[in-house]
This record gives structure tokens, sequence and C-alpha cells, in this order.
């Protein structure tokens, strides 16, 4: 993850570049002035940026409408005083995800930071899969599968969501039910979690000219580039509340209105959400509107987490070995029999991702012709160590059990069977709750 400090002040700088150097994984770059920043930015692949809006020479918002106008993909923070939280605003609109306010805490900012990780990874990532298709053969895939090969059979346009873990593949299964409709039509996607609630109307809606000071011109917004094809809201538990109502009168008329605008504009297009929430909780907690839920979730598809269906495992890391092979030039062409029974036996909570990325970092690091254990992250030998423990201590208080048993719990006679003292027997009963019942 790569960062860049745009700030004329030498302290923030500095104390910006120590503070986020303690995080794992990250390279800090800095400028002081906007010229500076710029050609850093057209030198490197930065992924966040964080910019001070009063610079000499170019400003902040000039620095980010030069990002915005060369379509420069990376997320941006601004830095202000409170006196010029107008400009702030300003930068939210242009595209800035969020703005700190002089003076803050060093700490504050770090932990805003690795809260973005997640959303950075994901914007910013290529999506693998190319093919656009569910990889696997497990009754839960295939059940998807199926359910997929329903609605664009019927060429339903109705509403569909997607249920299941981070890292799961929900955005695939978006986009092979879009794919199946047919490649010409769009395929117009929203990460509501990616964008500050504030803009998100204006995102999904679109706004006429003049609707507020910033908007020069007419903007298109995101349901009315949809029209004919699909609407992928991801993260649509992370919608703003009173943009759920509004989406929910969308849904029940199939019309809406650009902000600050009077036209109808219809809506005509299958609409897929995506969430990694349980919505039924946020309903009990009222930041999830329940009739929008029944809207959204007329046809529902929930996508098992990898730990549960095991059986794609295989399917996986052979699409992502293939992948690989040309992008990182590695000479690995498969997995030994070892090292599979290990990758069978973790339990992938980061998911389909996990895996991937696992891959990727072993064909990029290993000079092996397959994968072998030694290749495997600390992880999966920590899971692997966690089942022998479990194994062992399994086994071992059967046997003492057993010989419990066979001597009618005499301890002085089971010890000495078991070649080992009375007290150490004594441990082995209490720590299995053994019990002579």
């Amino acid at each position: 993850m790569n960062i860049l400090i745009i700030d004329d002040e030498k302290s923030i700088r500095f104390s910006l570049k120590v503070g986020i150097q303690k995080l794992e994984g990250v390279s800090v770059y800095t400028a002081e002035s906007g010229e500076e920043g710029l050609e850093i930015i057209k030198s490197k692949k930065i992924d966040l940026a964080i910019i001070d809006i009063k610079l000499p020479g170019i400003d902040g918002i000039e620095v980010l409408e030069t990002i915005h106008r060369l379509k420069i993909d990376m997320t941006v923070i601004m830095i202000t005083y409170i006196s010029e939280v107008r400009l702030a605003v300003k930068a939210m609109k242009l595209g800035a995800y969020d703005y700190f306010t002089k003076p803050f805490k060093i700490a504050d900012v770090v932990d805003s930071i690795n809260s973005l990780r997640d959303f950075i990874n994901k914007k910013t990532s290529i999506i693998r899969y190319e093919s656009n298709e569910l990889i696997g053969t497990s009754a839960s895939t295939e059940k998807i599968r199926n359910t997929i090969k329903i609605i664009t059979d019927k060429n339903l346009n109705t509403s569909v969501l997607i249920m299941g873990e981070s890292g799961t593949g929900k955005e695939i299964v978006a986009k092979s039910i879009a794919k199946n409709l047919g490649e010409s039509r769009p395929f117009i996607a929203l990460n509501c979690a990616a964008i500050p609630k504030s803009l998100q109307e204006s995102e999904l809606f679109g706004y006429e000219k003049g609707a507020f000071s910033e908007a020069q011109k007419r903007k298109i917004g995101l349901m009315e580039k949809a029209n004919g094809g699909v609407l992928f809201l991801d993260e649509v538990g992370d919608m703003d509340i009173s943009l759920q109502q509004k989406l929910l009168r969308v849904l029940q008329e199939k019309k809406f209105r650009r902000v600050g605008g009077l036209d109808e504009v219809p809506f005509d297009a299958m609409l897929i959400s995506a969430t990694n929430r349980d919505l039924k909780f946020e309903i009990k907690n009222e930041s999830f509107r329940e009739d929008l839920f029944y809207r959204l979730n007329v046809i529902p598809i929930t996508l098992e987490p990898l730990r549960n269906r095991k059986e794609d495992i295989p399917d996986l890391l052979n699409h992502f070995l293939e992948f690989y092979k040309s992008k990182v030039e590695s000479s690995i062409a498969g997995i030994s029999d070892e090292a599979m029974k290990l990758l069978m036996e973790y339990d992938w909570y980061g998911n389909v991702r996990e895996l991937k990325n696992t891959v990727e970092r072993i064909m990029i690091l290993s000079n092996n012709s397959m994968i072998e254990i030694e290749d495997l992250p600390h992880d999966v030998f920590i899971k692997r160590n966690h089942l022998k423990e479990q194994n062992f201590e399994t086994a071992e208080k059967e046997v003492i059990l057993n010989a419990l048993k066979k001597h009618e719990f005499n301890i002085t006679h089971t010890a000495k069977e078991l070649n080992i003292t009375r007290t150490t027997l004594r441990s082995k009963i209490n720590k299995y709750n053994i019990r002579n019942d």
C-alpha cells in the first residue's frame, strides 16, 4: 500500500510519516507542494493520498481536480482547518473520501487508514476471475449456478440479494448473472461502502446543473446508466438510511428524479444487491429498512464460506495457478499431495480472496516447480498443529479412561499401568474432566 502525504508543514509531514510507517506493508512518500505531489502521483502507483487543502502554488483542491481529470484511481483524504470546512465539502464532491480538521491526532489518521485498507484493496485490485463464472463443484456452488440459470433463462427483471462473508465472491455472482443476461447490456456497480454517505444520492440518481454550488453541469447517475442492464449495489448494508427510503420508492414506482430535478426518469434494470452484513440484525438495530429488505430480497442467494465448501478448493487453486502462471512468470505447475492436504484442513476465514492471495504470494516467492509444504503461509501450520494437538488429546483421554475403567478407578494401579505418577494421573483426570459415573 503506497501512501503519499502532501503538506507544506514539515512537522505534520514528519509526524504523519512516523505514525503511518508503524503499519505493516505500507510505503510512505512525502511532498511539500502540490506540484511535487503530482509528480510523485504520476511516477508512482499511489493508493492513498493525504492532501492539505492550503498549499503554496497549486492548492489541495487543484491537486484533487487534477487527479479527477486524469482519472487516476486512488483514495484521497483532505486536511483542513475548521474555517476551511466549506472547501473540504467541495473536495468531497470532487471525490475525496474524507477529511480531517487541524489540529488532529496522528493516531486517529492511522486508525482511519487501517480501516480503509480493505476498501482500498477492493478498489485497486483487479478481479482475477476473468471469466466471471463461478468455480467449483460443491453442492452449494452448483445450487447457485442453477439459480443463476433460472434467473437469466427467464430474463427476469427482478431484485436479487447476494449474501455472504467478505471474500466469498459476491461480485463474481453478480457479474455472472449480468454476463448470462447478455454481454451487450450495461453492468453498473456502486460500492456503498466506498464513498461517503453524503455523496451516495448524487452518485446513484445524478444531478441537474445548479442543484448545488459545484454542480456546473448535469450529471447522469448510475441508475440511469444501468437502464436496460444490471445495477449492482455492493455493500448495500452501508447505504445511508435516508437514501434507502428513496431507493424503495424507485423500486415501487420504477422512476426517479435527479437531485435538483423535476423531470421523472424511468428505471428499467435488474437490481442486484450484495452484503456481508446480517440485514435482519441491522433492521432490529434500525440502521436498515425492513420494507427495503423485502424489496431487495425477492431472489436471495447465499454464498457459503469456503470452509463450508472445501470441495471447491482444488478447482479454485488450479484456476489461480493457471491465471498467475504467465502474470508472475512462475515455474510452479501444481501442488504436492501433502501441501494440498494442509490447504484442505485450513479454514480460510478470508475465503476465496485469501486463497487467491496465498497462491499469488507463493508463485511470486517460490522457486519450486510444485507448491510444497514449506511454501505455505504460517497460518496453515498453526491450524495443522492445532489439529494434531486436538487429535493427541482425544486419544490420550480415551487411553486414560479405559485404564481407569479396567482398574475400577484405582489411581495407584492405573498410574502403574500407564507408567506415570499418581500426581500426573490426577492432573490428567482434572484436565479431561473424567468422572467415575
